[in-house]
């Protein structure tokens, strides 16, 4: 049974007959039951499947890098809903997720200078090493920025495999060293994206700019992974 908590004006929660009433972010919402469903596989209505179903894992994993930007702030929509409309509308190209247009939010700082990113390997366990230089100027950049990054795998064939976040490091740290793991547990030809965007530091105001935190390169797990079978 639903009830109305706004008066009969407003809106009500629960069900009512064939209507479904509820509250979501300040909006008052009803809609009907479905009665059938229908559900058509044509290879167009698959791929908008796929790729949608790929974002909202991608977006799901990197959720709290959405969280701590400013997508967080938006009205009447999650930071994890932004970042699925919106990657849905700017990295599809060709029917195809394009994964160098991947975006995971705004934050308020200039990007990392010089930013790079390369393997690095301890036994045959294997992660990322990225690298910048600290070029804080006190006015859109400082020390103590926070630092997030998101580290995407797919396979060779580009499906969406694994995602990684880290927030750990600040801008004078000049580096962040990622684990990934033990390289059994990849396929040779995987793919590392690897995405960074700077923010402020969570006890500081948020000010300046928006920048949105976009990939730096990409990297083939084949290599590393020869040499880690060598070595053994």
């Amino acid at each position: 049974m639903g009830k109305i908590k706004k008066g009969i004006l407003g809106g009500f929660s629960g069900k009512t007959g064939t209507v479904v009433g509820g509250s979501w972010k300040g909006i008052d919402y009803m809609r009907s039951l479905a009665t059938s469903v229908a559900n058509p596989k044509t290879s167009a209505q698959v791929t908008v499947r796929s790729n949608f179903s790929t974002l909202v894992s991608i977006m799901s994993g990197a959720n709290s890098i959405l969280k701590a930007s400013n997508w967080n702030d938006a009205k009447k929509q999650s930071a994890f809903n932004a970042g699925v409309r919106i990657n849905y509308d700017n990295a599809i190209v060709d029917d195809v997720i394009d994964m160098e247009r991947l975006t995971f939010g705004e934050f308020s700082r200039d990007p990392l200078a010089n930013l790079n990113v390369q393997f690095e390997e301890t036994d045959n366990n294997f992660g990322l090493l990225l690298r910048w230089e600290n070029d804080a100027n006190e006015q859109t950049s400082f020390d103590d920025d926070m630092v997030a990054v998101v580290i995407v795998r797919t396979s060779a064939e580009g499906k969406f495999e694994e995602v990684w976040v880290n927030s750990d490091a600040k801008r004078e740290d000049e580096h962040i060293s990622i684990e990934i793991g033990n390289v059994d547990l990849f396929e040779d030809g995987d793919i590392f994206y690897a995405y960074a965007g700077t923010g402020h530091n969570p006890k500081k105001p948020k000010e300046i700019i928006n920048i949105p935190a976009r990939n730096v390169v990409r990297f083939k797990a084949a290599e590393s992974l020869r040499r880690a079978v060598n070595h053994g």
